[in-house]
């Protein structure tokens, strides 16, 4: 998540929005991007968030609104994806050369590497998607007022029940499922 939100920090800056920098988020300190309630769901319920980023949109610079909105919150998911997709990668590539690195790294500290890199694909590929869901602080919110701005006024009329939803949804394991088997998808797709 720290990856994703410095990236949306910087895409923001880049366009213009000076309040980013202000809020201390440009970056990759995770502590600066955390949200206690959001890092207690996913130690629990093993899916979370981050502090929401501020954003002012009335600040960017030489790009439409709609265009700047889809920038950034398009870059970072991206960012998310491509890292999933990287790790997952890496994951494989070690797995083909397992029998190779046995002798220089030994069989436990082989597992435990390439169980890490599954897990940051995971969750990175999980994550990416999970944050297009069109409900604040989700970046789909954002993303989906820039391409059909009715839409999320109707949505943002709903907001708390919403939000309430995305909570039971997290808590009662849907939201890992749904995710997860995205992401499990993706890693099983990029296996050689």
């Amino acid at each position: 998540m720290t990856l994703h939100e410095y990236v949306k920090s910087l895409v923001a800056y880049k366009l213009g929005d000076e309040n980013v920098k202000k809020q201390g988020r440009l970056t990759l300190n995770p502590i600066k991007h955390m949200d206690i309630l959001g890092t207690i769901f996913l130690l629990v319920f093993r899916f979370g968030w981050a502090n929401p980023l501020r954003i002012t949109p009335f600040s960017f610079k030489n790009q439409t609104r709609r265009q700047a909105m889809i920038l950034l919150f398009a870059i970072p998911f991206f960012t998310n994806f491509v890292v999933g997709v990287a790790f997952a990668v890496g994951a494989n590539v070690l797995q083909m050369n397992f029998i190779t690195l046995i002798d220089i790294f030994g069989l436990e500290t082989l597992i435990m590497i390439e169980g890490v890199l599954y897990f940051i694909a995971f969750y990175n590929i999980a994550f990416a998607l999970f944050n297009l869901i069109p409900i604040y602080p989700m970046d789909g919110i954002m993303l989906l007022g820039a391409i059909k701005p009715m839409w999320a006024m109707k949505i943002s009329q709903r907001e708390k029940i919403l939000q309430l939803a995305l909570v039971f949804f997290i808590i009662f394991g849907f939201a890992h499922t749904v995710f997860g088997n995205f992401a499990a998808s993706v890693i099983s797709i990029l296996r050689f």
